[in-house]
């Protein structure tokens, strides 16, 4: 069984694993090292495909930013740590559908750092630009990070045209590398945790399942099933996320759906590892069967041989005692014929 899995390369695994629970019982006997090399490839191949999204919606958005400023802003410069951007009105830049769904800038001198935090701290993530420096606002930070030009900017940008020139794609590639890198092993990370903890929870679920069932199944086997239970779920979370990202498309309580695909998954798995040892020892039980009528056949058939014997004996004597009297009674009539 444990060699039928090992031929498994990764693909027939991931695509076994969704749509074939018989072969659940191999997955659970395969060694925990094996489990969590597919946890790793399928975690890594997830977070690529994402990161790759993810850093193209970064170029669009770099991209989108320079054609505003080329289009609406009259003139930017950047001289002594002070950020100077002459528009019209205060640019405010507000879509759920960007990486940075909230962005304010704002370099006047009455500008209002608090106000302009408020408007953008209702969403996950933004940014606002003042004269000296860059505040970001984000749910997943403790509290504000603020960044001073002066710390990372070195060279004064005098007017639009050298900004402009500045973040084009041959001036900015070296940025989306590192952006890709930085993304990539930060999500592999978070990911990997937590698809960890969702197998180990996974686990537990079903081996406490296992035994209501009355299944003897070891705690490795079912971190087995967990991992490849998980398979589903990592794709429709692969889908889901690349659509979220580009159309902003979000579905209510999609945690909840990818967890119960999960649960039913493990407890189906287990059901069939069930379902296919009752048959296992049904046949067994069959064989043994065949095997005791075998043998007593085996033992009637000299008996009945012997039986045999004795009839076709008994049957020789009638016969011989019937020619006997047929002779006696032959003789009898012989002097009867000759008086006559």
């Amino acid at each position: 069984m444990e060699e039928q899995v090992k031929s498994m390369n990764f693909f027939k695994k991931f695509w076994t694993s969704i749509k074939d629970f018989e072969k659940y019982e191999e997955f659970a006997a395969e060694s925990l090292l094996k489990a969590i090399k597919y946890m790793l490839i399928i975690t890594l191949l997830f977070t690529l495909i994402i990161t790759i999204a993810y850093t193209y919606k970064f170029y669009l958005t770099v991209k989108d930013v320079r054609n505003y400023i080329e289009n609406n802003i009259e003139e930017i410069s950047y001289m002594d740590g002070k950020l100077n951007v002459k528009s019209d009105e205060k640019i405010e830049i507000i879509s759920e559908k960007n990486i940075i769904p909230a962005v304010i800038v704002d370099t006047s001198e009455e500008a209002n750092i608090d106000e302009n935090l408020k408007k953008v701290e209702p969403y996950q993530f933004g940014i606002v630009f003042s004269s000296d420096r860059a505040i970001i606002q984000s749910s997943l930070l403790a509290e504000n990070e603020t960044i001073y030009y002066s710390n990372i900017l070195e060279n004064d940008i005098s007017n639009k045209a050298e900004l402009l020139e500045m973040i084009s794609f041959s001036n900015v590639s070296g940025l989306y590398f590192t952006f890709f890198i930085t993304i990539l092993i930060y999500l592999f990370a978070v990911y990997f945790s937590s698809n960890i903890v969702d197998t180990i929870i996974l686990g537990v679920l079903g081996y406490i399942f296992a035994r209501i069932v009355r299944l003897k199944l070891k705690y490795r086997a079912c971190f087995n099933i967990g991992v490849y239970a998980l398979t589903l779920p990592i794709l429709l979370n692969l889908i889901y996320v690349l659509v979220n990202t580009y159309t902003g498309f979000e579905i209510s309580h999609f945690q909840w759906m990818y967890t119960s695909i999960s649960y039913i998954y493990v407890a189906v798995a287990i059901l069939m590892i069930k379902t296919e040892i009752i048959n296992q020892k049904i046949q067994l039980i069959r064989l043994r069967e065949i095997e005791k009528q075998a043998k007593e056949e085996a033992i009637e058939k000299p008996d009945e041989e012997k039986e045999k014997n004795n009839e076709k004996k008994e049957e020789k004597n009638k016969e011989d005692k019937k020619e006997e009297k047929e002779d006696k009674k032959t003789r009898g009539e012989e002097p009867e014929g000759s008086n006559a």
